[in-house]
């Protein structure tokens, strides 16, 4: 069983986006904090191999990364239970 990290605060990305590049933005970036470090962590490397684990930083251009201040894109036509486009 994969570890889920939970969800990264503002002010995790902010104290990663000096050294992280746009993984700072990304919507699958986890945080990861042991007594001393801190490490960025790709979430999307879960299921694509093509993703590494743990990137060197700073990541100035990935073609996996999606912006964590959008909101996911529904994959059905219904948002709500009962509200159609």
């Amino acid at each position: 069983m994969a570890y889920v990290a939970p969800p990264p605060t503002a002010a995790d990305r902010g104290e990663v986006a000096a050294v992280a590049g746009q993984c700072a933005t990304c919507l699958h970036l986890q945080v990861l904090r042991s007594k001393r470090s801190v490490f960025v962590r790709c979430g999307r490397s879960d299921g694509e191999a093509a993703y590494p684990r743990y990137p060197p930083l700073p990541v100035s251009f990935c073609p996996g990364w999606d912006d964590a201040a959008e909101p996911p894109v529904p994959e059905s036509p219904v948002d709500r239970v009962g509200e159609h486009r």
